[in-house]
Protein backbone atom coordinates (compact mmCIF):
# COMPACT_ATOMS: atom_id res chain seq x y z
CA UNK A 1 0.00 0.00 0.00
CA UNK A 2 1.12 3.44 -0.20
CA UNK A 3 3.21 4.90 2.41
CA UNK A 4 2.55 8.20 4.18
CA UNK A 5 5.01 10.58 5.59
CA UNK A 6 5.43 11.05 9.27
CA UNK A 7 2.48 13.48 10.22
CA UNK A 8 0.05 11.78 7.64
CA UNK A 9 0.22 15.22 5.66
CA UNK A 10 0.74 14.10 2.49
CA UNK A 11 -2.50 14.97 -0.30
CA UNK A 12 -3.73 11.97 -2.11
CA UNK A 13 -3.66 12.98 -5.60
CA UNK A 14 -7.47 12.84 -7.65
CA UNK A 15 -6.81 9.18 -9.04
CA UNK A 16 -5.15 7.91 -5.90
CA UNK A 17 -8.17 9.15 -3.59
CA UNK A 18 -10.47 8.00 -6.10
CA UNK A 19 -8.70 4.40 -6.04
CA UNK A 20 -9.36 4.65 -2.08
CA UNK A 21 -12.97 5.55 -2.53
CA UNK A 22 -13.54 1.98 -4.30
CA UNK A 23 -11.22 -0.06 -2.28
CA UNK A 24 -13.52 1.77 0.77
CA UNK A 25 -16.38 0.75 -1.56
CA UNK A 26 -15.66 -2.95 -1.85
CA UNK A 27 -14.80 -3.19 1.87
CA UNK A 28 -18.20 -1.72 2.48
CA UNK A 29 -19.76 -4.31 -0.30
CA UNK A 30 -18.18 -7.60 1.46
CA UNK A 31 -19.56 -6.11 4.66
CA UNK A 32 -23.18 -5.86 3.78
CA UNK A 33 -22.58 -9.50 2.53
CA UNK A 34 -21.36 -10.40 5.84
CA UNK A 35 -23.86 -8.55 7.76
CA UNK A 36 -26.56 -10.30 5.75
CA UNK A 37 -25.11 -13.78 6.84
CA UNK A 38 -25.34 -12.89 10.61
CA UNK A 39 -28.43 -11.65 10.49
CA UNK A 40 -29.72 -14.80 8.82
CA UNK A 41 -27.82 -17.19 11.19
CA UNK A 42 -29.63 -15.03 14.08
CA UNK A 43 -32.83 -16.45 12.89
CA UNK A 44 -32.10 -19.72 11.93
CA UNK A 45 -30.31 -20.05 15.54
CA UNK A 46 -33.78 -18.73 17.49
CA UNK A 47 -35.93 -21.25 15.38
CA UNK A 48 -33.65 -24.10 15.78
CA UNK A 49 -33.42 -23.28 19.43
CA UNK A 50 -36.98 -22.98 19.95
CA UNK A 51 -37.98 -26.33 17.93
CA UNK A 52 -35.67 -28.23 19.98
CA UNK A 53 -35.95 -29.79 24.18
CA UNK A 54 -35.00 -28.52 26.37
CA UNK A 55 -36.56 -25.18 25.33
CA UNK A 56 -35.99 -21.94 26.82
CA UNK A 57 -36.80 -21.21 30.32
CA UNK A 58 -35.66 -19.66 33.73
CA UNK A 59 -35.21 -23.11 35.98
CA UNK A 60 -32.41 -25.14 35.40
CA UNK A 61 -31.87 -25.96 32.11
CA UNK A 62 -34.29 -23.90 30.35
CA UNK A 63 -32.41 -21.19 32.17
CA UNK A 64 -28.84 -22.29 30.45
CA UNK A 65 -30.38 -22.87 27.05
CA UNK A 66 -31.72 -19.09 28.09
CA UNK A 67 -28.28 -17.65 28.55
CA UNK A 68 -26.77 -19.65 25.51
CA UNK A 69 -29.10 -18.03 23.52
CA UNK A 70 -28.64 -14.75 24.77
CA UNK A 71 -25.00 -14.50 24.30
CA UNK A 72 -25.63 -15.59 20.69
CA UNK A 73 -27.99 -13.84 19.41
CA UNK A 74 -26.69 -10.64 21.49
CA UNK A 75 -22.81 -11.27 20.08
CA UNK A 76 -24.24 -11.87 16.66
CA UNK A 77 -26.95 -8.39 16.61
CA UNK A 78 -23.53 -6.39 17.70
CA UNK A 79 -21.33 -7.76 14.62
CA UNK A 80 -23.94 -7.44 12.39
CA UNK A 81 -24.89 -4.21 13.42
CA UNK A 82 -20.79 -2.66 13.05
CA UNK A 83 -18.56 -3.02 10.48
CA UNK A 84 -15.90 -2.96 12.69
CA UNK A 85 -16.69 -2.54 16.75
CA UNK A 86 -15.83 1.46 18.11
CA UNK A 87 -13.49 0.60 20.32
CA UNK A 88 -10.28 1.25 21.34
CA UNK A 89 -8.94 -2.00 20.63
CA UNK A 90 -10.98 -3.30 17.50
CA UNK A 91 -8.82 -6.71 17.20
CA UNK A 92 -10.14 -7.52 21.09
CA UNK A 93 -14.12 -6.48 20.84
CA UNK A 94 -14.13 -8.85 17.67
CA UNK A 95 -12.38 -11.50 19.50
CA UNK A 96 -14.57 -11.16 22.02
CA UNK A 97 -18.10 -10.96 20.22
CA UNK A 98 -16.78 -14.39 18.24
CA UNK A 99 -15.99 -16.07 21.82
CA UNK A 100 -19.11 -15.14 22.96
CA UNK A 101 -21.16 -16.23 20.19
CA UNK A 102 -18.96 -19.64 19.72
CA UNK A 103 -19.67 -20.59 23.78
CA UNK A 104 -23.12 -20.10 23.61
CA UNK A 105 -23.44 -22.41 20.32
CA UNK A 106 -21.14 -24.70 21.81
CA UNK A 107 -23.46 -24.39 25.03
CA UNK A 108 -26.64 -24.94 23.24
CA UNK A 109 -24.67 -28.00 21.14
CA UNK A 110 -24.53 -29.54 24.79
CA UNK A 111 -27.80 -28.76 25.97
CA UNK A 112 -29.79 -29.29 22.49
CA UNK A 113 -28.21 -32.28 20.86
CA UNK A 114 -30.60 -32.26 18.37
CA UNK A 115 -30.49 -28.62 17.46
CA UNK A 116 -27.75 -27.71 14.51
CA UNK A 117 -25.21 -25.34 16.66
CA UNK A 118 -22.81 -25.80 13.99
CA UNK A 119 -23.92 -22.66 12.13
CA UNK A 120 -23.36 -20.04 14.95
CA UNK A 121 -20.51 -21.69 15.84
CA UNK A 122 -19.00 -21.63 12.40
CA UNK A 123 -20.25 -17.93 11.84
CA UNK A 124 -17.78 -16.80 14.99
CA UNK A 125 -14.73 -18.80 12.77
CA UNK A 126 -16.14 -17.20 9.51
CA UNK A 127 -16.55 -13.64 12.09
CA UNK A 128 -13.30 -13.94 12.85
CA UNK A 129 -10.84 -14.76 10.05
CA UNK A 130 -13.14 -11.44 7.87
CA UNK A 131 -12.31 -9.24 10.07
CA UNK A 132 -8.64 -10.12 11.70
CA UNK A 133 -5.31 -11.06 9.94
CA UNK A 134 -4.96 -15.14 9.46
CA UNK A 135 -2.69 -15.53 12.49
CA UNK A 136 -4.20 -13.50 14.95
CA UNK A 137 -7.89 -15.25 13.86
CA UNK A 138 -6.79 -18.60 14.06
CA UNK A 139 -5.88 -18.22 18.24
CA UNK A 140 -9.47 -18.13 19.47
CA UNK A 141 -10.86 -20.23 15.97
CA UNK A 142 -8.54 -23.04 16.85
CA UNK A 143 -10.61 -23.84 20.40
CA UNK A 144 -14.31 -22.96 18.95
CA UNK A 145 -13.90 -25.98 16.22
CA UNK A 146 -12.31 -28.06 18.54
CA UNK A 147 -15.12 -27.57 21.42
CA UNK A 148 -17.61 -28.34 18.98
CA UNK A 149 -16.30 -30.87 17.67
CA UNK A 150 -15.83 -32.86 20.82
CA UNK A 151 -19.66 -31.48 21.91
CA UNK A 152 -20.73 -33.26 19.11
CA UNK A 153 -19.14 -36.42 19.46
CA UNK A 154 -20.53 -36.84 22.88
CA UNK A 155 -23.73 -35.92 22.48
CA UNK A 156 -24.12 -37.55 18.83
CA UNK A 157 -25.28 -40.55 18.06
CA UNK A 158 -22.72 -43.67 18.84
CA UNK A 159 -22.45 -44.99 15.30
CA UNK A 160 -21.75 -41.63 13.61
CA UNK A 161 -20.34 -39.27 16.36
CA UNK A 162 -16.75 -38.93 15.07
CA UNK A 163 -18.00 -38.21 11.69
CA UNK A 164 -20.50 -35.59 12.72
CA UNK A 165 -17.75 -33.72 15.27
CA UNK A 166 -15.17 -33.91 12.49
CA UNK A 167 -17.47 -32.50 9.52
CA UNK A 168 -18.41 -30.23 12.35
CA UNK A 169 -15.06 -29.30 12.31
CA UNK A 170 -14.05 -28.87 9.17
CA UNK A 171 -17.23 -26.98 8.40
CA UNK A 172 -15.78 -24.21 11.04
CA UNK A 173 -12.32 -24.48 8.87
CA UNK A 174 -13.52 -24.28 5.25
CA UNK A 175 -15.93 -21.04 6.31
CA UNK A 176 -12.68 -19.90 7.67
CA UNK A 177 -10.49 -20.31 4.88
CA UNK A 178 -13.26 -19.13 2.51
CA UNK A 179 -13.31 -15.62 4.34
CA UNK A 180 -9.72 -15.57 4.34
CA UNK A 181 -8.89 -15.69 0.56
CA UNK A 182 -11.93 -13.54 0.18
CA UNK A 183 -10.51 -10.56 2.54
CA UNK A 184 -6.74 -11.39 0.83
CA UNK A 185 -8.22 -11.00 -2.60
CA UNK A 186 -10.11 -7.80 -1.73
CA UNK A 187 -6.79 -6.97 -0.38
CA UNK A 188 -4.51 -7.59 -3.06
CA UNK A 189 -7.25 -5.37 -5.30
CA UNK A 190 -7.32 -2.71 -3.79
CA UNK A 191 -3.50 -2.66 -3.19
CA UNK A 192 -2.67 -3.72 -7.28
CA UNK A 193 -5.28 -0.70 -8.21
CA UNK A 194 -3.63 1.67 -5.41
CA UNK A 195 -0.17 1.29 -6.79
CA UNK A 196 -1.29 1.18 -10.80
CA UNK A 197 -2.81 4.69 -9.84
CA UNK A 198 0.44 5.85 -8.48
CA UNK A 199 2.04 4.15 -11.49
CA UNK A 200 -0.17 6.91 -13.39
CA UNK A 201 1.25 9.80 -11.57
CA UNK A 202 4.59 8.81 -11.39
CA UNK A 203 4.11 8.57 -15.24
CA UNK A 204 2.88 12.12 -15.26
CA UNK A 205 4.98 13.42 -13.28
CA UNK A 206 7.97 11.94 -15.15
CA UNK A 207 6.20 13.17 -18.50
CA UNK A 208 5.92 17.19 -16.71
CA UNK A 209 9.78 16.63 -15.92
CA UNK A 210 10.87 15.88 -19.30
CA UNK A 211 8.60 18.66 -21.05
CA UNK A 212 10.13 21.36 -18.71
CA UNK A 213 13.53 20.08 -19.53
CA UNK A 214 12.84 20.76 -23.29
CA UNK A 215 11.24 23.84 -22.64
CA UNK A 216 14.20 24.98 -20.54
CA UNK A 217 16.71 23.94 -23.42
CA UNK A 218 14.17 26.09 -25.93
CA UNK A 219 14.46 28.89 -23.42
CA UNK A 220 18.12 28.86 -23.53
CA UNK A 221 18.15 28.73 -26.98
CA UNK A 222 15.57 31.57 -27.89
CA UNK A 223 17.41 33.80 -24.83
CA UNK A 224 20.47 33.03 -27.04
CA UNK A 225 19.40 34.13 -30.16
CA UNK A 226 16.84 36.92 -29.05
CA UNK A 227 19.65 38.54 -26.83
CA UNK A 228 22.35 38.54 -29.53
CA UNK A 229 20.00 39.62 -32.02
CA UNK A 230 17.94 42.47 -30.11
CA UNK A 231 20.80 44.02 -28.08
CA UNK A 232 22.70 44.02 -31.82
CA UNK A 233 19.96 45.90 -33.23
CA UNK A 234 19.35 48.06 -29.98
CA UNK A 235 22.94 48.96 -29.99
CA UNK A 236 22.58 50.22 -33.91
CA UNK A 237 19.36 51.89 -33.25
CA UNK A 238 21.62 54.44 -30.74
CA UNK A 239 24.39 54.38 -33.33
CA UNK A 240 21.81 55.58 -35.93
CA UNK A 241 20.12 58.46 -33.28
CA UNK A 242 23.51 59.38 -32.50
CA UNK A 243 24.00 59.96 -35.94
CA UNK A 244 21.01 61.94 -36.25
CA UNK A 245 21.69 63.92 -33.59
CA UNK A 246 25.12 64.76 -35.39
CA UNK A 247 24.20 65.76 -38.40
CA UNK A 248 20.76 67.73 -37.35
CA UNK A 249 18.51 65.40 -39.60
CA UNK A 250 14.86 66.14 -39.76
CA UNK A 251 13.21 65.81 -35.93
CA UNK A 252 10.23 63.42 -37.37
CA UNK A 253 13.15 60.98 -38.57
CA UNK A 254 15.24 61.15 -35.39
CA UNK A 255 11.69 60.61 -33.22
CA UNK A 256 11.48 57.83 -35.46
CA UNK A 257 14.65 56.41 -34.64
CA UNK A 258 14.27 56.88 -30.83
CA UNK A 259 10.80 55.02 -31.13
CA UNK A 260 12.32 52.36 -32.61
CA UNK A 261 15.03 52.11 -30.45
CA UNK A 262 12.35 51.63 -27.65
CA UNK A 263 10.28 49.31 -29.37
CA UNK A 264 12.97 47.08 -29.74
CA UNK A 265 13.98 46.73 -26.02
CA UNK A 266 10.38 46.47 -25.59
CA UNK A 267 10.49 43.44 -27.93
CA UNK A 268 13.53 42.29 -25.72
CA UNK A 269 11.50 42.79 -22.47
CA UNK A 270 8.92 40.70 -24.16
CA UNK A 271 10.92 37.82 -25.27
CA UNK A 272 12.82 37.56 -21.77
CA UNK A 273 9.05 36.96 -20.56
CA UNK A 274 8.33 34.17 -22.82
CA UNK A 275 11.46 32.42 -21.82
CA UNK A 276 10.75 33.09 -18.43
CA UNK A 277 7.13 30.98 -19.03
CA UNK A 278 9.23 28.77 -21.05
CA UNK A 279 11.78 28.15 -17.82
CA UNK A 280 8.76 28.04 -15.64
CA UNK A 281 9.74 31.49 -13.83
CA UNK A 282 6.86 33.10 -12.20
CA UNK A 283 5.89 36.88 -13.06
CA UNK A 284 2.84 38.85 -11.71
CA UNK A 285 0.47 39.23 -14.20
CA UNK A 286 -0.39 42.42 -12.72
CA UNK A 287 3.19 44.41 -13.62
CA UNK A 288 3.07 42.65 -17.07
CA UNK A 289 -0.32 44.41 -17.79
CA UNK A 290 0.47 47.80 -16.26
CA UNK A 291 3.42 48.09 -18.56
CA UNK A 292 1.48 46.89 -21.30
CA UNK A 293 -1.53 49.48 -20.44
CA UNK A 294 0.72 52.50 -20.22
CA UNK A 295 2.48 51.38 -23.62
CA UNK A 296 -0.78 51.21 -25.44
CA UNK A 297 -1.69 54.71 -24.21
CA UNK A 298 1.43 56.16 -25.43
CA UNK A 299 1.48 53.93 -28.84
CA UNK A 300 -2.00 53.61 -30.05
CA UNK A 301 -3.61 56.77 -28.41
CA UNK A 302 -6.00 54.57 -26.42
CA UNK A 303 -7.56 56.37 -23.40
CA UNK A 304 -6.87 52.62 -21.27
CA UNK A 305 -7.86 52.20 -17.81
CA UNK A 306 -6.90 49.19 -15.77
CA UNK A 307 -8.51 48.10 -12.81
CA UNK A 308 -7.93 44.91 -10.48
CA UNK A 309 -10.52 43.50 -7.99
CA UNK A 310 -10.54 40.76 -5.67
CA UNK A 311 -7.48 39.01 -3.64
CA UNK A 312 -4.40 38.59 -6.35
CA UNK A 313 -3.40 35.04 -6.26
CA UNK A 314 0.02 33.47 -8.09
CA UNK A 315 -0.52 31.98 -11.42
CA UNK A 316 1.59 29.01 -13.16
CA UNK A 317 3.89 30.90 -16.09
CA UNK A 318 2.19 29.28 -18.71
CA UNK A 319 -1.25 30.85 -17.55
CA UNK A 320 0.22 34.62 -16.71
CA UNK A 321 2.01 34.70 -20.63
CA UNK A 322 -1.62 33.52 -21.98
CA UNK A 323 -3.64 36.19 -20.28
CA UNK A 324 -0.31 38.84 -21.25
CA UNK A 325 -0.53 37.85 -25.23
CA UNK A 326 -4.48 37.94 -24.84
CA UNK A 327 -4.49 41.26 -23.82
CA UNK A 328 -2.03 42.37 -26.49
CA UNK A 329 -4.23 41.14 -28.93
CA UNK A 330 -7.23 42.68 -27.56
CA UNK A 331 -6.19 46.23 -27.01
CA UNK A 332 -4.57 45.50 -30.51
CA UNK A 333 -7.83 44.95 -32.08
CA UNK A 334 -9.26 47.86 -30.44
CA UNK A 335 -6.72 49.83 -31.50
CA UNK A 336 -7.49 49.00 -35.07
CA UNK A 337 -11.26 48.95 -35.42
CA UNK A 338 -12.08 51.78 -32.64
CA UNK A 339 -9.30 53.70 -32.31
CA UNK A 340 -9.65 56.53 -30.00
CA UNK A 341 -12.36 54.27 -28.06
CA UNK A 342 -12.38 54.68 -24.53
CA UNK A 343 -10.77 51.12 -23.60
CA UNK A 344 -10.95 49.37 -20.21
CA UNK A 345 -9.22 46.32 -18.92
CA UNK A 346 -10.33 44.18 -15.43
CA UNK A 347 -8.54 41.88 -14.02
CA UNK A 348 -10.86 39.74 -11.19
CA UNK A 349 -10.04 37.27 -8.98
CA UNK A 350 -12.69 35.08 -7.63
CA UNK A 351 -12.59 32.04 -5.46
CA UNK A 352 -13.30 30.63 -8.29
CA UNK A 353 -11.12 31.64 -11.42
CA UNK A 354 -9.04 34.77 -12.56
CA UNK A 355 -11.07 37.01 -15.09
CA UNK A 356 -9.24 39.16 -17.49
CA UNK A 357 -11.79 41.42 -19.70
CA UNK A 358 -10.61 43.61 -22.30
CA UNK A 359 -14.19 46.09 -23.53
CA UNK A 360 -14.31 49.24 -25.70
CA UNK A 361 -16.97 51.61 -26.19
CA UNK A 362 -16.64 50.93 -30.22
CA UNK A 363 -16.76 54.42 -31.19
CA UNK A 364 -13.91 54.47 -34.21
CA UNK A 365 -11.73 57.20 -35.40
CA UNK A 366 -12.78 58.50 -38.93
CA UNK A 367 -10.51 60.16 -40.98
CA UNK A 368 -12.11 63.31 -42.40
CA UNK A 369 -10.41 65.23 -46.10
CA UNK A 370 -7.72 66.58 -44.58
CA UNK A 371 -6.55 63.41 -43.10
CA UNK A 372 -6.68 64.05 -39.71
CA UNK A 373 -8.92 61.33 -37.58
CA UNK A 374 -12.04 62.48 -36.15
CA UNK A 375 -13.48 60.75 -32.83
CA UNK A 376 -16.93 60.19 -31.88
CA UNK A 377 -18.18 58.21 -34.98
CA UNK A 378 -19.86 55.16 -34.40
CA UNK A 379 -18.30 51.66 -34.90
CA UNK A 380 -18.30 50.22 -38.61
CA UNK A 381 -19.91 47.24 -39.61
CA UNK A 382 -19.87 43.40 -38.39
CA UNK A 383 -17.75 42.97 -41.85
CA UNK A 384 -14.75 45.62 -40.12
CA UNK A 385 -14.81 43.71 -36.76
CA UNK A 386 -14.16 40.56 -38.01
CA UNK A 387 -10.84 40.35 -40.04
CA UNK A 388 -8.85 37.09 -40.72
CA UNK A 389 -9.71 36.01 -37.28
CA UNK A 390 -6.18 34.16 -36.62
CA UNK A 391 -5.61 36.99 -33.36
CA UNK A 392 -8.84 35.50 -31.53
CA UNK A 393 -8.17 31.98 -32.26
CA UNK A 394 -4.61 32.48 -31.24
CA UNK A 395 -5.82 33.96 -28.14
CA UNK A 396 -8.86 30.93 -27.73
CA UNK A 397 -5.61 28.27 -27.94
CA UNK A 398 -3.51 29.86 -26.02
CA UNK A 399 -6.20 30.14 -23.22
CA UNK A 400 -7.49 26.58 -23.47
CA UNK A 401 -4.42 24.94 -23.46
CA UNK A 402 -3.78 26.34 -19.70
CA UNK A 403 -7.39 25.15 -18.99
CA UNK A 404 -9.31 28.35 -19.97
CA UNK A 405 -11.93 29.62 -22.01
CA UNK A 406 -12.63 32.73 -23.79
CA UNK A 407 -15.22 34.79 -24.98
CA UNK A 408 -15.46 37.34 -27.31
CA UNK A 409 -18.03 38.88 -29.05
CA UNK A 410 -20.10 42.99 -29.65
CA UNK A 411 -21.75 44.18 -26.21
CA UNK A 412 -23.35 46.75 -27.56
CA UNK A 413 -22.07 49.44 -29.51
CA UNK A 414 -18.50 48.29 -28.52
CA UNK A 415 -16.54 44.96 -28.40
CA UNK A 416 -15.90 42.97 -25.37
CA UNK A 417 -13.07 40.08 -24.90
CA UNK A 418 -13.40 37.83 -21.58
CA UNK A 419 -10.99 35.36 -20.97
CA UNK A 420 -10.96 33.01 -17.89
CA UNK A 421 -8.75 30.69 -16.42
CA UNK A 422 -10.13 28.61 -13.00
CA UNK A 423 -8.38 28.82 -9.91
Amino acid sequence: MSSTPPGGCREDSPRVAEARSRAAERAARQAARMHLVLWGVLIFTIASVLQSRPHPGVRGEGLAVSLGLAGCLLSLAVAALSHRPRKRNPEAATIALSLVLGAGGNALAYLQPSAMMVVPVSAAVALLFARLRPRVALLPAVPLSVAIMVVTIRTGPSDNAVQSGVADALLCMVLGAINVFARQARLRHDQTELLLAELEDSREAQARAAAVAERTRIARELHDVLAQSLSALSVQLEGARKLAERDQVAPALRQLIVRSGELTREGLSDARQAVAALRGDDAPVVDQLTALVGRCRRDLALPISLSVTGQPRTLAPEANLALYRGAQEALTNAARYAAGSPTSVVLSYTPRATTLTVSDQGWAASTGDDGEAEAGVPVPPVEAWTGGGNGLRGMRERIERVGGRTQAGPAGQGWTVEMEIPA
